[in-house]
């Protein structure tokens, strides 16, 4: 009997955020590790997302015409994509963490963030 190999897929990351000094650095981070996708505001990410087909999302949380709430909301709704989300945000009162994980979030962590932590997290959501 053959057995067929399946070719090693490296996992995938989008990362939203439209502040470009914090996403080339998560990019260039997790791009060493994951297969890692930019977006630069909510309608962006929900574009990148159904061609994507990321296996994690991290998202900012408030960006120029579509937030990142609005933006998995829609993600879960109309794509159907159930990826894990880790919101990384300067808003971190326990109202907007609240909002964070009842939007889908798995982890929702405050700006500045340290990388190794960051990294952790998303080996995490990604069960590895």
């Amino acid at each position: 009997m053959l057995v067929q190999q399946t070719p090693f897929r490296r996992k995938r990351i989008l990362i939203v955020d439209d502040e470009p000094d914090c996403s080339d650095i998560l990019a260039q981070y997790l791009g060493g590790i994951y297969d890692v996708v930019v977006a630069h505001d909510g309608m962006e990410g929900l574009e990148r997302a159904a061609s994507f087909q990321p296996d994690l999302i991290i998202s900012d949380v408030t960006m120029p015409r579509l937030g990142g709430l609005a933006m998995v909301k829609s993600i879960r709704s109309k794509h159907g994509l159930k990826a894990p989300v880790i919101f990384v945000s300067a808003l971190g009162s326990p109202s907007d963490v609240i909002a964070g994980i009842s939007a889908g979030a798995r982890h929702y962590l405050t700006k500045p963030i340290e990388l190794p932590d960051l990294k952790k997290r998303v080996a995490k959501a990604l069960g590895l």
